[in-house]
């Protein structure tokens, strides 16, 4: 029987996916690719590669790889357990310099939140969700960051506070749900700020380049809202975040099902809906490679949230009242049908972003069922 990976058209988008994935896979530096990651035990000495495994972490300093549970009771016994406790100790009295500095708008350091879990825990104690709520309302007001190296305070906070360690290497394949979770659930406005910031990244976007200066300028507003939208794009691939952000609210508690449905349509929906409106023509000024990502990522971000409001049952009379919601134009609709459904649908299921031949044969087959579609209504 003939399959969708038969037809040639399909056949060669593959062939070029595969390829690509392979290159993706010896080049890209993490702790799950033993090819460059050098990863060795700290205990037996054996390499990530030679393994055959990811080596475990320290779950206290995360500073340490062990190939066995073994090797790691061995090594704590002989020498980890003081320098553990050691370093652990001044990772607090980091975090506590961080968070600090945070309150001062000078978020720097932040690798140091995203290195350590005890200097992470020590910043929230003392304050760190309400001072990254202050900063993410202070970006959107156009303050500018302490530090130059950076441009987007937004971009800074979202890809080191809610990676966390075990994902810094993974910069595209991996969000830190724990975080986004606790971060959401910290204050009332925590994830509308933090949505109304995402977007606000996208907004830079539509802002026309008529210079050199511009051009530069440009360059590090894709990268601010292409790392931003990366970063929540795969928090949202987890049911536990968008069940908090949907259900819960630690002001009321639990939002019951006419509440979720009125928050989802009421406050979430017109935020997104705006993007959509005249066709997004406010992305398209110039750039428009960089632009058509960005494009991208607003249509994967709507097609999570959709995915959720019908998988939670949010809406059981009208599953679709979302995505109904944004009244998206017929180039819009197909972008979203064949680009941005497919591959958020598909990461939720992987719970990772799709490799290049998994998302072109999840579009073919997108493509095919969506003309299909509209064939049918004409």
């Amino acid at each position: 029987m003939t399959t969708m990976e038969d037809h040639p058209f399909v056949k060669a988008m593959l062939d070029n996916a595969r390829t690509a994935d392979l290159v993706q896979k010896i080049t890209t530096p993490h702790p799950g690719n033993p090819l460059i990651s050098g990863l060795k035990c700290e205990s037996c000495g054996i390499s990530q590669e030679d393994a055959g495994k990811a080596l475990l972490r320290c779950g206290r300093c995360n500073q340490v790889c062990y190939c066995s549970r073994d090797c790691q009771k061995s090594h704590w016994k002989e020498s980890h357990k003081k320098i553990c406790a050691q370093v652990t100790a001044a990772d607090k009295e980091e975090g506590k310099r961080v968070i600090e500095e945070m309150k001062r708008g000078d978020v720097s350091s932040m690798q140091t939140l995203q290195r350590s879990d005890a200097a992470y825990d020590v910043a929230k104690k003392l304050g760190l969700f309400e001072t990254v709520e202050h900063l993410f309302l202070q970006d959107m007001e156009g303050v500018l960051p302490m530090d130059k190296s950076y441009f987007s305070t937004t971009q800074e906070i979202i890809t080191h506070i809610f990676k966390g360690n075990r994902e810094v290497h993974d910069r595209y394949t991996c969000a830190c749900r724990v975080r986004t979770k606790e971060y959401i659930l910290s204050s009332p406005t925590a994830w509308d700020t933090m949505m109304d910031a995402t977007l606000f990244q996208a907004k830079l976007m539509t802002k026309k380049e008529e210079s050199m200066m511009d051009a530069e300028l440009g360059a590090w507003r894709h990268s601010a809202a292409r790392d931003v939208f990366a970063t929540i794009n795969l928090a949202l691939l987890h049911e536990k975040v968008a069940k908090a952000l949907i259900f819960k609210s630690r002001a009321t508690g639990k939002r019951s099902g006419e509440e979720a449905r009125e928050y989802a349509l009421g406050i979430m929906a017109p935020k997104l809906k705006a993007f959509f409106m005249n066709g997004g023509e406010g992305f398209a000024s110039s750039n428009v490679g960089r632009n058509e990502t960005i494009q991208n990522s607003v249509h994967q971000f709507t097609a999570l949230l959709s995915y959720w409001y019908r998988a939670l049952n949010v809406d059981e009379e009208d599953p679709n009242a979302f995505i109904n919601a944004m009244q998206l134009d017929d180039a819009q609709e197909f972008r979203y049908e064949t680009i941005a459904r497919p591959l958020a649908e598909g990461s939720i299921q992987y719970g990772r972003t799709l490799t290049m031949s998994e998302f072109t044969l999840a579009r073919a087959r997108a493509t095919a069922e969506y003309q299909k579609r509209k064939g049918n209504t004409k």
